[in-house]
């Protein structure tokens, strides 16, 4: 009994030591901010073979990930689904200031553009990892009809996912040391799991 109690307690530890370095890791490599596609890369592919293949040295597979050279593809395959999320709520900033009908319209529409973005991106993060022979416009296409598909199950989810992560570090910013970052990439990619499973 004491036995088994003290393997629980050791396996518990090695978990919650991996989640913390490879938050760690991934906060560090994202740090100059264009890294940040070719970091959530490498964790994404880390948190596949820790969870699928029981491969728990996390920081060993995400650094062999960045240097793999997926790191040029994930930059563009994970680059340009950031860059129009970002451009999104930009202009969707820009769109709530004016209080005319045509800035309404286009409030609206940006919305459901960033609302599929976002949807879709789940996807993109899940075949970025799992099927690295996709070419960057198949792999967004593919992505892009799944988001079109599942998007009243998915959709709320990844932007409820989101928010949520960013409510919480905007009230704490501690938590983006404690795994917050690394959380959302994996509820993310549980959220596309999810569609593939409906489709």
């Amino acid at each position: 009994m004491t036995q088994m109690l003290g393997t629980r307690i050791a396996a518990a530890l090695g978990t919650m030591f991996n989640v913390l370095a490879l938050n760690l890791i991934l906060l560090i490599a994202a740090l100059p901010v264009v890294t940040i596609p070719a970091a959530l890369g490498a964790a994404s592919v880390a948190l596949d073979r820790w969870r699928g293949k029981g491969e728990d040295r996390v920081v060993s597979e995400f650094v062999g990930a960045l240097r793999s050279g997926r790191a040029a593809r994930d930059t563009v395959v994970l680059g340009a689904p950031l860059a129009a999320i970002i451009l999104g709520l930009a202009e969707a900033h820009h769109f709530a200031r004016g209080a005319g009908v045509a800035d309404r319209a286009g409030l609206g529409f940006v919305l459901g553009a960033l609302f599929i973005t976002l949807s879709g991106f789940a996807y993109v993060l899940h075949f970025s990892a799992s099927e690295p022979g996709l070419q960057p416009a198949d792999l967004w296409s593919m992505s892009a009809r799944l988001a079109v598909r599942n998007l009243l199950v998915t959709g709320p989810l990844s932007v409820a996912e989101i928010a949520a992560a960013a409510a919480a570090a905007v009230i704490d910013p501690g938590l983006l040391l404690l795994g917050l970052p690394l959380l959302l990439l994996h509820m993310m990619k549980l959220t596309a799991r999810l569609g593939l499973r409906r489709v």
